[in-house]
């Protein structure tokens, strides 16, 4: 019969190997599965904050842009309101010619 510490030293490397292959296949399944959707949600998480920024920046501009067209047009504020109207309506105009169908 073999030595107790043969036997021990036997049962410990086919423990590490049993352990090494269930590991090895976690990892696989994590990277195949696990990975894309975290990289997908993060997608989606950023893209929403990037919206939500963007969106208040756009509110912003527009707000300054009227007051500083009301400071240096004559008139009331009808004349600014005109202004990036048609300013707005070109620009939107242009991009309405562009769009793909």
């Amino acid at each position: 019969m073999t030595s107790p510490s043969l036997e021990e030293s036997v049962d410990t490397s086919l423990a590490n190997r049993a352990t090494r292959l269930v590991v090895d296949f976690v990892e696989l399944v994590r990277g195949r599965t696990t990975a894309p959707l975290i990289l997908i949600a993060r997608f989606i998480a950023y893209g929403i904050v990037l919206f939500v920024a963007l969106l208040a920046v756009t509110t912003l501009v527009v707000i300054a842009a009227v007051k500083a067209t009301n400071n240096f047009l004559p008139g009331g504020v009808w004349s600014s309101h005109l202004l990036l109207g048609v300013l707005f309506t070109a620009v939107g105009a242009v991009f309405w010619s562009k769009r793909l169908l």
